[in-house]
């Protein structure tokens, strides 16, 4: 029985082969380059995966479906979550993560209901400087997050219902 090809002996006939050099890119530590020959074949070379390249150079493509789902280009809104704030005491040294979606369960603290939801928003993380009584903001309309500066009061969020954005 005639033994298979190795890939060594298979090589130097792939590279003889005539194949425009558009068709595949190999990675490297800059991105995506062309190799120097023809192939014909995808190979897994080590620490090499052979793909098909983009039609124009420098071409980047489309983030995939599953990622484009989890982490949208465009940000949702904040949505109201409550019209007044939340005074709390915040104890000196300690990392809080403030919501800016709205959307959490423990306002206004964050509990990941962004990620779920799909809001390309993340929480506000802040550290405590001082042992003290603050209000946080809830309308998440303010201009000096996380802490609130009266924006609840303004006619535009007190028209706006709770659960809606701005």
């Amino acid at each position: 029985m005639p033994r298979p090809a190795s890939a060594a002996t298979l090589f130097p006939t792939l590279l003889s082969l005539p194949r425009p050099l558009s068709l595949w890119s190999f990675p490297s530590q800059m991105g995506f380059r062309r190799p120097p020959f023809y192939t014909d074949f995808i190979f897994l070379f080590p620490n090499h995966i052979c793909r098909p390249a983009l039609s124009k150079l420098g071409q980047r493509r489309e983030i995939s479906s599953w990622l484009a789902r989890w982490f949208p280009k465009d940000p949702a809104k904040p949505v109201v979550a409550q019209k007044t704030p939340i005074r709390l005491e915040l104890v000196a040294g300690k990392t809080y993560r403030w919501c800016v979606c709205g959307r959490s369960k423990k306002q206004p603290f964050c509990d990941g209901s962004h990620f779920f939801q799909h809001t390309g928003l993340w929480p506000l993380k802040f550290k405590a400087q001082e042992t003290r009584t603050v209000a946080l903001c809830t309308c998440k309309a303010t201009q000096r997050p996380p802490y609130c500066d009266g924006t609840h009061k303004s006619e535009q969020v007190q028209k706006a219902e709770v659960g809606s954005p701005l």
